[in-house]
């Protein structure tokens, strides 16, 4: 459910969360970039097909917590792309004594459930078959977004491939549809945002998710945390750490050099 990137005897430690269904393997290239700080990363509840008695965001909070105190780490940044931007908040409300910032990646600033949506359950994957059929439907995926540095699509693109493990005679997603679809549902009917600015904070908002009402949820975000920083990612995409690696690259190392890494 975890491991480890970048420079391991680093005393500046950053805890990451990726997006709803997605692995931890989606900050790797982003760590390889600020490869002078510890990475803890983490899967999201149901990767690998795994099978948990709650797939709850208060329960995966938890267990960050246990195996934060396991490996001893008693202060880290913390930074979430999509769901994990909401993870990071419910954490830093359960256990504010670990967290030293929070870097909120195109999610996270405003309660989900105010876009008025009604859950409907998603299925993710049947099994497939002819991997070719996933390599064309993923490379159409990925060159349909504008505008990309090519090692973005490169990446984009190689890490999306390894989403379908082979299992048997066929390929399927290794995300479990029932986590998927219990955390996709949590996201709409709980809000895990903060109320209250303790701590730093920076928001990085994709530019192809800036819509109206995301750009209106920001300006309130920033009025209501007054030392929040907020950027719009240039063509930014929704899976920012694999999309526009080096521009949020460098925005996160100004961000925590200001928040007191060396």
């Amino acid at each position: 459910m975890y491991t480890f990137y970048g420079n391991t005897s680093s005393q500046d430690i950053i805890v990451a969360i990726p997006a709803l269904g997605e692995r931890k393997e989606m900050f790797k290239p982003l760590a390889n970039q600020m490869n002078s700080y510890k990475w803890l990363v983490f899967d999201s509840p149901g990767s690998h097909q795994q099978n948990l008695e709650d797939y709850s965001i208060a329960t995966f909070c938890a267990y960050i917590q246990e195996t934060l105190e396991a490996l001893q780490i008693s202060k880290a940044h913390f930074i979430g792309n999509s769901l994990g931007a909401w993870v990071i908040q419910a954490f830093t409300k359960r256990y504010p004594q670990y967290v030293r910032s929070l870097a909120l990646l195109d999610g996270g600033h405003y309660f989900l459930g105010e876009r008025g949506e009604v859950h409907e359950d998603t299925v993710i994957s049947s099994p497939i078959e002819d991997f070719k059929a996933i390599e064309a439907a993923i490379h159409e995926l990925t060159y349909s977004m504008p505008q990309l540095e090519q090692d973005c699509y490169d990446q984009f693109e190689a890490y999306f491939l390894h989403n379908y493990p082979k299992q048997g005679d066929s390929y399927k997603h290794h995300c479990s549809e029932i986590a998927y679809n219990a955390l996709s549902k949590e996201l709409i009917t709980v809000n895990h945002c903060l109320t209250e600015r303790s701590i730093p904070v920076s928001l990085l908002i994709a530019e192809a998710s800036a819509d109206e009402l995301s750009l209106q949820k920001m300006r309130a975000f920033s009025e209501r945390f007054d030392n929040a920083h907020c950027h719009i990612v240039k063509n930014g995409q929704h899976y920012l750490p694999l999309t526009n690696t080096g521009a949020v690259a460098e925005i996160l190392t100004l961000e925590l050099l200001r928040n007191g890494c060396d």
